[in-house]
């Protein structure tokens, strides 16, 4: 019986070639389709889950406020959260501190040369980090990390350094002059490399001496591994209490810090502060792309039960037969069944086939590499399975059903055409392909508007033309020590001056696009307000004319005022943004000027500031956060970071290759490093711009297999009016009025689709661009133009065929039966 019920449905699906071939195409690419994003979904949902017992590690974050005025929300916390943190809550079984650096890695091989590579992703961690955390070990033991002066290595950087060397035992030299790093470790243990689906990606792990930490400054991060069975909410609801113990001890303290235990798990995709260790996803994109997924399967099973239903009136005559000869219902379901199995068989090859062709164009558009395939993986081809005989069921279902319930005496007399029940049917999901069509391109017009408005938009300062070369971290330069290095630096920055292609330069602590991690407790004098914790960004005297900025009040930084002592107060200048007016209660930008702030150290010294200017806001940070409150001092040379070189558009090549010799000259130990700002700041949008190109060719496939469907209905409607075409045709119709008659019944579709498609996606655009501080309207143009894109598909998939129906005898049509 099995046999005989595969025989005729191949037989079947054989005989209707056209039919199949669409419904096998559709299917192959819509479950390719899911395949890929399935595939990106499990990555992007399983980060950190790879850690025993991810479910009870936490991240201690911090939150900050001052007038009503929220100053950040921070993943960063102070040093001495992770050495006090365990004290206070017996129900954590461990926590660690992570300090994360831009070093200097040097080696010196056994011929005594000195192999140095700048390493951006060092960890400073405590010998608790493998304690809360489950990193693979290949040599060694975690026993490492209590050893002083101990450096773990990942398998790439020990391969980089050692080559085939044993890295066991052998020294590392790690440097960050501005940070005062200087360390000579032992490398201990090596590492498997980090897994791509972890937030803490690292190179090398350095063990730091047991410390108290500190409550001043914002600079670690604090991980925290509670017991089993710990009730996480009431260790949540003392947080306040821990807060008071500690902050509270400085009678000069910060004020309005508020803790909160943050998931591990919910990091990567729902984490949205400040100060994040590592570029995390979206939620919301991954529950889009979900969405996606869904509806491209449903429009391949929906063509596929559309182009069933109407070749049933083919069939009648086949049903008619075995109903007569006693075929029950459950049989025809069964046939039906088996069609469609084989059919959605055929199509799950196509999509393996498919998606081993472009896995690495996948691969390249997402950004993530597939470790595991989904025949190695259960969580996939498990869902395949069940996807092949749930879809098939479904999918022939109805038709069989159809067609079963047909009259076999009626159907022997002649085809039957399918009744209202049938052409509602019919309609219903035609309609639904194209509510989905119009949805998605209305979608994929309203996304890349919003990266577009993002990218393009004015934050403030100028970034085009501006090339940024980080200063040299490392201290080998000279025998003579530091002031010699700042020497150097100084000479570096005056020789780029003097190229004509040079417009300016600027050295700075930070840079658009990084957080400001050097935060200092300011307050204003003589008020009652206690300190807080505000971002602090040492600029040159150039950087606010380079990168055009706006003054609001007072004036800016120049030269002279390097010497604090040319100042009449004798004070440090500052200038502070618009953000900060606000978040330190000034009435006005005019009214703050000839104020003074005050900080105090880790020893009691307080200092005074002037302000002197106000500047307008730009965005430090990407247009998805909101406007930081800045105080800007001038650069000492101990603080410079980056240098930024305004240069002009032409001959680029030229003015980077001057810029690197320059480099050289100065700082011939240091590997030279640049990178153009713009670009750099626009990889904020990395995961926006990731998720826009996803959605649109994920949306373009469910529109082509739209089309697929659209051509299949198209060209069953053109056979049943055959007959009908070819005698308007005698009677002198016109290609057009041929093609209104084939389309009259689609643009009615397409319209009332619209209505619909309309409210939905206005719902879900707003949904989504809530995830954004500055946005774009929705933008009704759009909408109208998604409709008249499907209009336009239809006209031409219809025209296309009506221009071939005309190009037939009308006499062959007429004389059919």
């Amino acid at each position: 019986m099995l046999k005989n019920y595969l025989k005729l449905a191949w037989r079947t699906l054989i005989k209707n070639k056209y039919f199949t071939l669409i419904n096998i195409t559709g299917l192959g690419i819509g479950i390719a389709s899911c395949l890929f994003i399935v595939q990106y979904v499990f990555f992007e949902s399983d980060f950190d889950v790879f850690h025993k017992d991810s479910d009870l590690i936490y991240r201690v974050t911090q939150s900050r406020s001052e007038n009503n005025v929220l100053v950040e929300n921070s993943a960063m916390n102070f040093s001495a959260v992770g050495p006090t943190i365990k004290r206070y809550f017996p129900e954590i079984e461990a926590a660690t501190s992570i300090s994360k650096q831009d070093c200097i890695v040097s080696v010196e091989s056994s011929f005594g040369d000195v192999k140095s590579y700048k390493e951006n992703e060092v960890y400073f961690v405590d010998k608790s980090f493998l304690d809360v955390f489950d990193f693979p070990i290949l040599r060694g033991d975690k026993k490492a990390l209590k050893q002083p002066n101990s450096i773990l290595l990942t398998k790439s950087l020990a391969e980089k350094l050692f080559g085939k060397e044993d890295p066991i035992g052998k020294t590392v030299r790690i440097v960050n002059f501005n940070q005062g790093t200087n360390l000579e470790l032992v490398t201990r243990a090596i590492l498997e490399d980090v897994p791509a689906n972890s937030h803490l990606k690292f190179n090398c792990l350095i063990t730091t001496a047991d410390k108290l930490g500190s409550w001043h400054f914002i600079d670690e991060y604090a991980y925290v591994k509670f017991f089993p069975e710990t009730n996480v909410k009431n260790s949540t609801s003392k947080l306040p209490g821990y807060a008071n113990k500690y902050l509270g001890d400085y009678s000069d303290g910060i004020t309005n810090i508020q803790f909160a235990f943050q998931p591990l798990e919910t990091i990567h995709l729902y984490s949205d502060l400040t100060k994040e260790i590592s570029v995390n996803g979206n939620g919301k994109f991954v529950w889009f792309m979900l969405v996606i997924a869904s509806l491209i399967l449903i429009i391949a099973y929906v063509n596929y039960i559309n182009l069933s239903t109407i070749k049933s009136m083919d069939r009648a005559k086949e049903v008619g037969l075995r109903r007569t000869f006693g075929s029950q219902k459950g049989a025809l379901i069964m046939q039906f069944f088996f069609e469609s199995l084989i059919l959605s068989f055929i199509g799950i090859i196509i999509a393996i086939i498919l998606v081993l062709l472009f896995r690495s164009g996948f691969e390249e558009l997402t950004g993530i590499k597939v470790t595991t395939f989904f025949w190695t993986d259960y969580k996939i081809w498990l869902p395949l399975f069940a996807l092949l005989v749930l879809g098939s069921f479904l999918s022939s279902l109805y038709p069989a059903y159809l067609l079963s319930s047909y009259n076999p005496v009626q159907i022997l007399k002649g085809k039957l055409p399918i009744g209202g029940s049938g052409i509602f049917m019919r309609k219903c999901l035609v309609l639904f392909q194209f509510i989905i069509s119009i949805s998605l391109i209305i979608g994929t017009f309203t996304i890349y508007n919003q990266l577009e408005y993002m990218r393009k938009k004015d934050i403030g300062i100028n970034l085009e033309r501006t090339i940024v070369v980080p200063a040299p971290s490392n201290n080998f330069e000279s025998q003579m020590g530091g002031r010699n290095f700042y020497q150097k630096m100084q000479a570096f920055r005056a020789s780029l001056v003097g190229y004509p292609e040079v417009e300016s330069v600027t050295s700075a602590s930070s840079i658009p696009g990084i957080d400001l991690n050097w935060t200092r407790p300011y307050k204003r004098k003589n008020a009652v307000n206690k300190n807080n914790l505000y971002a602090t960004f040492a600029i040159g005297p150039e950087f606010v004319d380079q990168f055009k900025i706006g003054i609001v009040a007072g004036k800016k930084f120049d030269s002279s005022m390097i010497s604090v002592n040319q100042m009449p107060t004798g004070n440090t200048p500052i200038l502070i943004n618009e953000a900060a007016v606000k978040a330190l209660g000034f009435e006005s930008a005019e009214k703050a000027i000839g104020e003074f702030l005050t900080d105090t150290n880790g020893s009691g010294t307080e200092f005074e500031y002037e302000i002197i200017g106000v500047i307008k806001d730009f965005n430090q940070k990407s247009l998805k956060e909101t406007l930081t409150p800045i105080v800007f001092r001038l650069e000492d040379g101990s603080s410079i970071e980056y240098y930024a070189v305004k240069v002009s558009s032409k001959n680029l090549p030229a003015s980077i290759e001057r810029i690197e010799k320059s480099f050289k000259e100065n700082f011939p130990v240091s590997p030279f490093e640049y990178f153009f700002l713009d670009e750099f700041f626009n990889k904020q949008y990395k995961v926006d711009q990731q998720f826009g190109e996803i959605f649109t060719v994920f949306a373009g496939l469910a529109i082509f297999i739209t089309c697929l469907g659209l051509f299949g209905l198209t060209l069953f409607t053109s056979f049943q009016k055959a007959k009908e075409i070819a005698i308007r045709k005698v009677f002198g119709a016109s290609v057009f009025s041929l093609l209104m008659l084939l389309i009259k019944d689609f643009l009615k579709l397409i319209l009332f689709a619209s209505t619909i498609a309309w409210v939905l996606s206005w719902w879900g655009l707003e949904q989504w661009l809530q995830g954004y501080s500055t946005r774009i309207e929705i933008n009704f143009l759009f909408f109208a133009l998604a409709t008249l894109m499907v209009i336009s598909i239809a006209f031409i998939i219809i025209g296309a065929q009506s221009w071939k129906v005309n190009k037939n005898n009308p006499l062959i049509a007429i004389k059919q039966d």
